[in-house]
């Protein structure tokens, strides 16, 4: 039988050593930053840089670390001249050398011509544990529908 446990920050947790889950929830946030602030080295420092590395959303998918910084982060930097990307109702799960995150996530942001947008989603984020530590390996999201 596995426990659910809350951690200081309000998240869920299920598995694993408290320090893999701190870590895991330093990576969500830190790739925030990185939607954020467009923070290029930042996302060099937690995802993987395997070719295994991928991401799926709206954008599109892209495959690769490269295509991941140049076509998924870069967009955001330089297609918003502000961004407030933000998690809620985050669950992490530790099973070994592998983990996962799940949250919801608020987006406002403004354009470069101006317009306000607030859009809202989920995420799922996939870790593996490798020699320099937990880095990211994919990451699919979608949009939630308004009501």
């Amino acid at each position: 039988m596995v426990a659910l446990l809350t951690i200081s920050t309000g998240a869920w947790a299920r598995g694993g050593k408290d320090a893999d889950r701190k870590a895991v929830e330093q990576i969500v946030d830190s790739y925030i930053k990185t939607i954020n602030d467009g923070d290029l080295e930042l996302v060099g420092k937690i995802w993987t840089h395997d070719p295994v590395a991928s991401f799926i959303g709206p954008q599109g998918r892209f495959q690769g670390y490269e295509e991941v910084r140049d076509k998924l982060v870069t967009s955001f930097k330089n297609g918003f001249s502000k961004r407030n990307l933000r998690k809620d109702e985050l669950t992490i799960v530790i099973e070994g050398k592998s983990a996962w995150a799940e949250f919801t996530w608020t987006f406002d942001s403004v354009n470069n011509n101006g317009q306000e947008r607030t859009s809202r989603g989920r995420e799922t984020q996939i870790f593996r544990k490798e020699k320099g530590g937990w880095k990211l390996v994919h990451i699919h999201y979608s949009g939630l529908r308004n009501n």
